[in-house]
């Protein structure tokens, strides 16, 4: 028995039209594909790269940026400190210490948050509140301390107690990011009551 093969050379016009209109689909689809990855790594690039940001003086002009820290500027991060380290209530101390280890130098932010975890439990057990209100702060650039003298207000069992506090702080100067735009880094807190 002899077989035979059928050829077809061309397929009916409308399967043809119908074969190409699906390969341009699958084309334009692969496009777009690509333009969204590329669109999406840009996304990704402006959005970890954040907003630039151009300083104008009062006339208008592009103002000059200045490096140097000044002791206003030294003074100025050591109380936004201040206001996290030591300003919390049971609920919010844990928030509170976290925001404060973006003074600590990077190298001593372990340790920062081992000596922070006896204090954390300290104050949800005895459920204690407490506010401190800097009155003094002193910035000594040669030796690179600041010194604070401020009143601290601690509240537990319905008793309020206030105390003279002093702090020495060792610094560094450092990166300056969006979270620390003064780049000053606590290398050493020494606490004391004034009596």
């Amino acid at each position: 028995m002899e077989t035979k093969s059928l050829i077809i050379k061309n397929y009916p016009k409308i399967v043809q039209e119908f074969a190409r209109e699906n390969f341009d689909l699958k084309v334009l689809s692969a496009a777009l594909l690509a333009i969204l990855f590329v669109m999406s790594g840009l996304i990704v690039y402006f959005v970890k790269r954040g907003p630039e940001v151009i300083a104008l003086d009062a006339t208008g002009a592009i103002a000059k940026l200045e490096l140097k820290i000044t002791d206003a500027q030294i003074a100025s991060a050591i109380e936004e400190y201040l206001s996290y380290r030591y300003k919390w209530t049971p609920d919010t101390v844990a928030f509170q210490m976290k925001k404060a280890e973006v003074f600590i130098d990077p190298s001593l932010i372990p340790s920062f948050q081992k000596a922070m975890v006896d204090v954390q439990k300290f104050v949800k057990e005895k459920k204690v509140n407490q506010r401190v209100y800097p009155s003094d702060v002193k910035v000594d650039l040669k030796l690179m301390k600041v010194t604070v003298l401020a009143d601290r207000i601690t509240e537990f069992d319905s008793l309020s107690a206030a105390t003279k506090l002093k702090v020495v702080f060792d610094f560094s100067s450092g990166e300056r990011t969006s979270l620390n735009p003064w780049g000053i880094y606590i290398r050493k807190e020494t606490e004391g009551e004034i009596r």
